[in-house]
């Protein structure tokens, strides 16, 4: 048996549950919601563009200028790593002491040591 609490609990929660759950599931709720998400939306945007426009006339750095320094920085590696890519196969045979076309020479024998044993 629940306690005397629970009881009280339940009998006011769930009315409140059923009629709010209704509420939710409604047309009208989901277009309250909606347009309350663009406004958010909206009242961010120019609370960024102004703080934007009071840093930069101090002369400080805003958030847009990070990400458009960070997007350059990211587009100038992947440059990169496309030319290395398009060079690693032209570069290979260079990089194994062979040229293009040359032939290969045999490396010279190491002489033996002109030192002698003494025992």
């Amino acid at each position: 048996m629940p306690p005397l609490w629970r009881k009280a609990f339940d009998a006011i929660e769930r009315p409140l549950a059923t009629g709010s759950e209704a509420w939710i599931q409604s047309d009208t709720f989901m277009d309250l919601a909606t347009h309350s998400i663009r406004i958010q939306r909206k009242m961010l945007k120019e609370v960024q563009q102004g703080t934007e426009r009071w840093l930069h006339l101090w002369g400080f750095v805003s958030r847009a200028d990070v990400l458009r320094l960070t997007n350059q920085v990211a587009s100038l590696e992947r440059q990169l790593r496309d030319l290395r890519r398009e060079a690693e196969p032209r570069d290979r045979p260079l990089l194994n002491g062979n040229q293009p076309g040359a032939h290969t020479r045999a490396r010279p024998r190491s002489r033996p040591s002109s030192k002698r044993r003494t025992s």
